[in-house]
């Protein structure tokens, strides 16, 4: 094969065989794998394939993934076990609302899971097309087949920690599927994690953006994420990252959304809902319901029946409008994190629905009880500074997202996998501080432009600073801004990227245990 043909952003071309399965063409593609739609000719049916493939690890040649420099291949070779091992557990899972991984195997190099193709669009896709927001019904149903996919991987003790809008997939016809656990750790009581700073900053609890004492991660922490997915589709923009809030929460209150709602769209929204978003979107941990049951008994939740006629464009009746983007696009898919490799072990992957959540949850069940005290919030502030400033959180900003490995909406879906967790939306534009700004494209200066033209931007400087590369950060978001800046050609060379990845260098926290 001629390696010049391949490129990562490319993906494994049309009729490249995997095992038993055969590329049909790039589903997606992302920063950190490849999605692709493939057939299996052993049973005769399409796929949807992932393959592990970092970009800032590694490269194509021909078929074959090769790193880039022979430092990385500890990060990558814990990277590739982790995607080994989330496989392996979805796999042990059999439920209607969470991805199903149909088998995982290494090739090339590297691994490959195959999975069911969904038709559909995600959430985050299906919120942008809505006129208004979603009623309440509307969101139990969401809720309700959310939840038991969650309670299922609590059960197994593990939390999902990427929940997200781009990580709930819409069929067409049927339940919504919690998407794949690219943040999803082992073992729920362990003392001290090591957990990566790849997140979703608008859905992240603040317990996720370090390891300490009174900052342990558990149910509570997608009870968090659950609550900003939901405050965000009623918001229709993403909440404020919790890293924001706690140095000023401006995050408007769910009941203060909900009355405007009320009579800006004459949407109405029970006392229960806010009362479970209020609870849910704590800052602190300790006040948050402990674990999903304390949740859904806030929401006063009902079994939904017939989840799987759910036809959710139809249920929003005239709050739908169709999709403009055409249809065929290759979209990109979220980051595969890395993670903990997590035990694989037989286990009862069926969930006995409840008959309902209870109807109410006394406060010392409600919230979760405190292994330790909370930290004052300027002590937090200090520690998340601390690693934007050391190690550079692999964060999803406010930049355009990479896009999903997901199809077109309407009336002419087209099929997707069950891609990895995807980026973060755009912040709020109120009252939130601004969202970290992608880093700024360098100018280019065109040969012999005509004379009718405008003239030609300036060439890129030879040295730059931070301030220069990075003009609309801030000081908490400049560290981020300036990592992806750093990892462009034009700037790579630059003092202030070689000092910056030195300074990374040194203090780099192991990956893993």
């Amino acid at each position: 094969m001629n390696a010049a043909a391949y490129h990562p952003s490319q993906g494994l071309p049309p009729g490249t065989r995997l095992a038993e399965f055969e590329l049909h063409g790039l589903l997606g593609a992302g920063g950190f794998g490849m999605v692709y739609r493939a057939y299996d000719h052993s049973l005769h049916r399409t796929v949807a394939i992932k393959e592990y493939l970092p970009g800032g690890l590694a490269d194509r040649i021909g078929q074959a993934v090769t790193l880039r420099t022979g430092a990385d291949a500890q990060r990558f070779e814990e990277g590739l076990r982790s995607f080994m091992n989330e496989a392996r557990l979805l796999a042990q899972f059999d439920h209607p609302a969470l991805v199903k991984v149909l088998r995982v195997w290494e090739q090339n190099r590297t691994a490959y899971m195959a999975m069911p193709l969904y038709q559909g669009v995600t959430l985050k896709e299906a919120c942008a097309q809505m006129r208004t927001p979603p009623p309440e019904p509307w969101l139990r149903k969401l809720l309700w087949s959310v939840l038991q996919a969650l309670e299922l991987l609590h059960r197994r003790d593990t939390v999902h920690r990427d929940i997200s809008p781009d990580n709930i997939f819409l069929q067409d016809i049927g339940p919504p599927v919690l998407l794949d656990l690219g943040a999803a750790r082992q073992a729920l009581g362990q003392e001290a994690p090591q957990h990566t700073a790849i997140l979703k900053v608008n859905y992240a609890p603040i317990e996720q953006y370090a390891d300490a004492e009174g900052m342990r991660q558990g149910p509570w922490s997608d009870v968090y994420a659950l609550a900003a997915v939901v405050y965000g589709c009623l918001n229709q923009a993403p909440p404020v990252p919790a890293s924001v809030r706690v140095l000023r929460d401006s995050l408007r209150p769910p009941a203060e959304l909900v009355q405007e709602l009320r009579s800006v769209h004459g949407l109405e929204y029970s006392p229960a809902l806010v009362q479970a978003l209020t609870a849910g979107l704590a800052l602190d941990p300790q006040r948050r319901p402990c674990d999903l049951a304390a949740f859904g008994a806030l929401l006063q939740l009902q079994p939904v029946p017939g989840m799987e006629r759910f036809d959710w464009r139809a249920e929003l009746g005239p709050g739908w409008q169709a999709a403009r983007r055409p249809t065929g696009q290759v979209h990109q898919d979220a980051p595969t994190q890395w993670q903990a490799p997590l035990e694989s072990r037989t286990i009862d992957t069926t969930v006995p629905a409840p008959a309902a959540w209870p109807a109410a949850v006394p406060p010392s069940v409600a919230l979760r009880p405190a292994p330790g005290h909370w930290w004052p919030r300027a002590g937090v502030a200090a520690l998340i500074l601390g690693l934007l400033v050391a190690v550079g959180i692999v964060a999803s900003p406010g930049d355009p997202p990479p896009a999903k490995a997901v199809p077109a909406p309407a009336r002419a879906p087209a099929e997707v996998g069950a891609p990895a967790g995807v980026t973060t939306p755009p912040p709020a534009p109120a009252p939130m501080p601004p969202a970290p700004p992608a880093p700024i494209e360098p100018p280019t200066q065109p040969a012999a432009p005509p004379a009718a033209r405008r003239p030609p931007s300036p060439a890129v400087p030879r040295a730059l600073s931070a301030e220069q590369i990075c003009p609309d950060s801030n000081f908490l978001t400049r560290p981020m801004c300036l990592f992806r800046a750093c990892q462009q050609a034009p700037y790579a060379a630059m003092p202030v990227c070689i000092e910056n990845a030195r300074r990374l260098r040194d203090n780099q926290r192991p990956y893993g245990p």
